[in-house]
C-alpha cells in the first residue's frame, strides 16, 4: 500500500513537472528604458531618439550639462545610431539597444531636463530650418497618401531641387537631412570631450 501511494505520488509530482515543462512562456514585451524617462504621450511630441539627441544639445548651458566623461561614452553610441539609421537592413531593436546605452550613461537629472522640455517636432523643424533643412511634419490623426505631390513634372522636381541646392539647401529626403540632428549631437559631445 505505501509502495503504491508512493507511486502514485511520484507519478502526479512527474506529470505536473512534465506539463509546467512543456508550457510555453509568455514574455513580455521589452520597453525602452528611454521611454521610462521620455514621453511622446503630448502633443505634437517627437521620438524618443530625437528627444534625447535635442535635448543633449540643449543641456549645454544648463546645470545639467554633459561631462567630458559622459562625451567619450556618448560618441560611439550616437555614431552607432548615425551609421544604423543609414542602413536598410537594421531592426528596430538594434537602434532601441544603442538608444537605452545613451539613455543609461546619462544621469536622472539630465533624462529629466530633456522630459520637462517637452521637445517637438514643430520644435526640430526649427532646429533643421538653421541648417537649411525642410523636413515634412507629420500631422496627428492624418495618414500620408503615397503618391501625393506626384503631380510636379520632372522639370517642376528638378526646378525644385536646384533652387534648394542654390541657396544651400537640403530637401528632407535625403540621408544627411534624417541623421543630421545625430550628426550635430556627435559634433557637440566631441567638443564637450576636450574640455
Amino acid at each position: 500500500m505505501k509502495k503504491s501511494i508512493f507511486r502514485i505520488a511520484l507519478f502526479t509530482l512527474l506529470a505536473v513537472s512534465f506539463i509546467y515543462a512543456c508550457t510555453p512562456t509568455v514574455e513580455a514585451t521589452p520597453t525602452s528604458l528611454a521611454s521610462a524617462y521620455l514621453s511622446i504621450e503630448y502633443s505634437d511630441a517627437a521620438n524618443v531618439r530625437s528627444q534625447l539627441a535635442y535635448g543633449t544639445l540643449k543641456l549645454a548651458d544648463t546645470p545639467n550639462v554633459i561631462t567630458p566623461d559622459q562625451a567619450k561614452t556618448l560618441i560611439p553610441l550616437w555614431q552607432a545610431v548615425i551609421s544604423l539609421s543609414g542602413d536598410t537592413t537594421t531592426a528596430s531593436e538594434e537602434l532601441t539597444a544603442v538608444q537605452d546605452q545613451i539613455t543609461a550613461a546619462m544621469t536622472k537629472d539630465q533624462l529629466q531636463a530633456i522630459s520637462e522640455m517637452k521637445i517637438t517636432n514643430a520644435g526640430l523643424n526649427e532646429f533643421y530650418a538653421q541648417y537649411g533643412v525642410s523636413l515634412p511634419t507629420p500631422v496627428p490623426g492624418v495618414t500620408k497618401v503615397p503618391g501625393s505631390g506626384s503631380g510636379k513634372t520632372e522639370e517642376e522636381k528638378a526646378a525644385s531641387q536646384a533652387t534648394a541646392a542654390a541657396l544651400g539647401q537640403t530637401t528632407g529626403t535625403g540621408q544627411s537631412a534624417k541623421t543630421l540632428l545625430f550628426e550635430k549631437t556627435v559634433e557637440y559631445l566631441m567638443g564637450a570631450a576636450e574640455q
